[in-house]
């Protein structure tokens, strides 16, 4: 079966996805994150209006994990605008893959204002963390008939770690303001030529009624 293959450069917002919190290290103050299996979320193209797949590729090759090595920000809610959003940062050289899992350990600062925040974690309180990141390069299926294209991530970059009270998808919230923080992706569509789509329906119609 015979494929195609188009390439086009889109403008992509900031990502967010949930992450799981691990192992809690109270001596430490740090927490041990899983921020991405690859598991698929539905996600909303703001510039074609259209739903799409996003799968992120888990390995080495795929993720630039130097931003998170080299000690990227933990964050209030993805809030940036004050020193004071920030209540602690990514362990140097903690971020890594592991199999099919990405993994990176977070360190709360000894601020006095962090401090219940840190307490709220260690009882569960806290639980939901999201991840900030860019795309810069996507893979995608375009599918067929009514199901909706399945983009895989195979050059993405986490830059950031968020406790969040609810994850959400930034993504999906699109003012005209955040325009400026949209950075360009690469799209990669491969399509199955009509010819071969055709062929692959009449032999599964014949398959079908060869059981009648």
């Amino acid at each position: 079966m015979s494929t195609s293959a188009a390439t086009k450069t889109i403008d992509v917002l900031p990502l967010a996805l949930r992450a799981e919190i691990g192992s809690f290290d109270r001596e430490n103050r740090t927490v041990e994150l899983i921020f991405s299996t690859g598991a698929p979320v539905e996600r909303y193209d703001w510039m074609s209006g259209k739903k799409y797949l996003e799968k992120l590729a888990i390995t080495a090759d795929a993720i630039r994990l130097e931003r998170l090595n080299a000690g990227a920000p933990l964050l209030d809610s993805h809030s940036s605008w004050s020193i004071a959003d920030q209540i602690g940062g990514v362990v140097l050289g903690s971020a890594r893959v592991e199999g099919k899992r990405a993994l990176a350990t977070v360190r709360f600062s000894r601020r006095a204002e962090v401090l219940p925040i840190l307490q709220d974690v260690e009882d569960g309180i806290l639980r939901s963390v999201s991840v900030g990141y860019r795309v810069h390069k996507f893979e995608e299926d375009a599918g067929s008939g009514n199901k909706i294209p399945v983009r895989t991530a195979i050059d993405w970059e986490p830059y950031e770690v968020s406790l969040v009270s609810m994850p959400a998808d930034v993504g999906a919230k699109v003012r005209a303001d955040q325009a400026a923080n949209a950075n360009q992706c690469v799209v990669i569509t491969r399509s199955v030529a009509r010819e071969d789509a055709d062929r692959v329906r009449r032999f599964r119609f014949a398959a079908a009624a060869a059981r009648f």
